[in-house]
């Protein structure tokens, strides 16, 4: 067994299993086989140059994790300290601006953040008004800061909120938020994945339902 191909399968694993993906997942993601992921992991095979840019872009990592000696035992061993601080003041973020939902992100200066913080301002009354159920990576809280309001899922019978309420869910699982106050109501909406790239999938998701009058609130995030 090579040590270049035990590193890389190592590497490969443990990245898998930090953004809690399965193979199939992964495959899904780079266009790369199960067979060939799974030759991979067991050391049976490297990968090219142009295989292994085709990997780290799928799973939006930077392609320099493949070559750590051991990133499970490193990261047990020697945690990272990342040092990281954003500060949102009163009034700071991204507004986009919904048929349903008025969103401002805030702390946006961290694009890769396991948890994404958001500003929600609630108008949807009905919930014929959303022709599907919000559904993405990972798991959300949220927290009624202004208003009542109604949480629809998937699964559960709709339950209802009031200022200083609040509700953990499974973000996987179809979501929706209506207002039942006389106006609209606003909560604070955190969302957490581990997946890299969280936030970006989460602004891409509001961009799709984006009034187009206000797509230029967020069009400085294209050049960072």
């Amino acid at each position: 067994m090579s040590t270049r191909k035990a590193r890389l399968g190592n590497a490969l694993r443990a990245i898998r299993r930090r953004l809690d993906l399965s193979l199939t997942e992964v495959a899904a993601r780079t266009g790369l086989a199960i067979s060939t992921l799974s030759k991979v992991e067991n050391s049976q095979l490297s990968l090219t140059y142009d295989k292994l840019v085709q990997l780290a872009e799928g799973l939006e990592v930077d392609i320099s994790a493949f070559f750590e000696p051991d990133p499970a035992a490193s990261d047990r061993l020697h945690p990272t300290v990342t040092a990281r601080r954003s500060i949102a003041r009163k009034g700071d973020g991204l507004l986009v601006h919904t048929e349903n939902y008025d969103y401002r992100y805030v702390c946006t200066d961290l694009t890769h953040k396991a948890m994404v913080p958001i500003l929600i301002t609630i108008r949807a009354r009905s919930i014929v008004e959303f022709p599907t159920l919000s559904q993405h990576a990972g798991e959300e809280f949220l927290y009624v800061l202004r208003g009542r309001i109604t949480v629809h899922t998937e699964f559960y019978e709709p339950a209802e909120l009031a200022t200083g309420e609040s509700m953990y869910l499974d973000s996987t699982m179809g979501h929706a938020f209506l207002t039942t106050g006389p106006r609209p109501a606003q909560i604070l909406n955190v969302c957490h994945s581990p997946n890299a790239g969280h936030f970006r999938s989460l602004l891409d998701l509001a961009r799709a339902r984006e009034s187009p009058a206000q797509g230029q609130d967020e069009a400085w995030l294209e050049h960072r």
